[in-house]
């Protein structure tokens, strides 16, 4: 089997150190060191860090601050893995490789591909259910899933809240895709790395707590702005599953870095927690109104919904060009990155990122938009 790459990494990787604008990223602006630990007295410390290995599957104490996120949890149920990409690739490997004849991944699409590439690759089969722009809103197909779901279905794979639509899955919408994977004696894989980053109301819901088979991949890079750390988890709902992928872990990088499990646990204490997630929500907001303003403007182009949570949106534009080629144009002729739709599994839509610096965010739409004018 040809080996499938990972074009949205790729094109990010190639390009996004390079444009004057980038536009690609889904989380908001990284913190500093500093802005993490903002008791002076506490900065000393670091220094006395032995630099040795850490704890394989994550120090006790932080995998009790990523427990206290699901009800029932104790730390035995959570893996701490060098970020959500380690904590999907190893959950992945082990679904395949634990499900005997059971093959199949079903996907929620649009989606952050990885997991979609990781199983193919890895010589499984893929099958998907779509988000469908509806009354306003992103609704997933669940006729779709049931027809999907089969006896060789390993799990079903979501994320909420979603990437790249915004879109969080209701209460409802987690019981009834719970049920349903649940009735197939599949596993339910959530990514949730978005949740905490909301634009208004409470926290997401987690589908940790509509299944009794459910896998939590999580990381502190989008909600926490420390994509730096590489610090990510899986949260499951069986102790012994936990036990069982720490051994997967064993074979890709043996454990977390001694200084981000440190820092993690910093983050991830009650205070910091609140005041990073409260800087995201504000710094979310105050992007959005900027994005939905220029959205409107070009409203005989583009068909949005707006995202409820992160700090991205994927409208739909009416042009005569395919995604990957706009991406491209717009990078060679206004040196401003998005991703293309086709990235996602859907044409003719875009990711534009609205969770770093205004004055590029204003200027990168500009530019997208002369653009937008000459094709048009």
């Amino acid at each position: 089997m040809k080996f499938e790459p990972f074009e949205l990494e790729r094109i990010q990787s190639k390009w996004e150190h390079v444009v004057e604008i980038n536009l690609t990223e889904s989380g908001v602006s990284p913190i500093t060191l500093g802005e993490l630990i903002d008791d002076p007295r506490s900065r000393p410390f670091l220094f006395e860090r032995s630099l040795g290995y850490s704890q394989t599957n994550g120090t006790e104490k932080l995998r009790d601050l990523i427990s206290s996120d699901y009800a029932g949890t104790t730390r035995d149920n959570v893996l701490v893995t060098n970020g959500g990409a380690e904590a999907n690739f190893v959950a992945a490997w082990y679904l395949l490789h634990e499900s005997g004849t059971r093959d199949e991944l079903v996907v929620l699409l649009p989606n952050y591909m990885q997991l979609y590439g990781i199983w193919k690759n890895l010589g499984g089969r893929v099958k998907s259910f779509h988000l469908k722009m509806q009354g306003g809103e992103w609704v997933p197909d669940m006729e779709e899933l049931k027809d999907a779901v089969s006896e060789r279905t390993a799990a079903v794979a979501i994320c909420t809240p979603n990437n790249p639509t915004g879109a969080i899955l209701d209460e409802s919408q987690l019981k009834e895709i719970a049920d349903i994977t649940y009735d197939m004696n599949a596993w339910l894989l959530s990514d949730e790395i978005y949740r905490g980053v909301e634009l208004e109301g409470p926290k997401a819901p987690s589908a940790f707590d509509y299944s009794e088979k459910v896998m939590i991949t999580s990381s502190l890079s989008k909600a926490y702005g420390l994509p730096g750390l590489r610090l990510g988890w899986i949260a499951t709902s069986s102790p012994e599953t936990a036990q069982d992928i720490w051994a997967y872990t064993d074979y890709t990088t043996i454990c977390p870095s001694t200084l981000s499990d440190h820092l993690a646990t910093i983050a991830l204490g009650p205070d910091v927690r609140e005041r990073l997630e409260k800087r995201a929500r504000e710094r979310v907001g105050a992007h959005w109104h900027i994005m939905k303003e220029w959205l409107d403007d070009h409203h005989d182009i583009l068909d949005y919904v707006p995202p409820k949570a992160a700090s991205m949106c994927f409208p739909r534009y009416d042009l005569d060009i395919k995604s990957l080629d706009l991406v491209e144009k717009l990078r060679i002729e206004k040196d401003v990155l998005v991703v293309p739709g086709s990235h996602f599994g859907m044409e003719y839509y875009l990711r534009i990122g609205f969770g770093y610096e205004e004055a590029k965010l204003r200027e990168g739409l500009r530019r997208i938009s002369e653009l937008m004018r000459i094709i048009s």
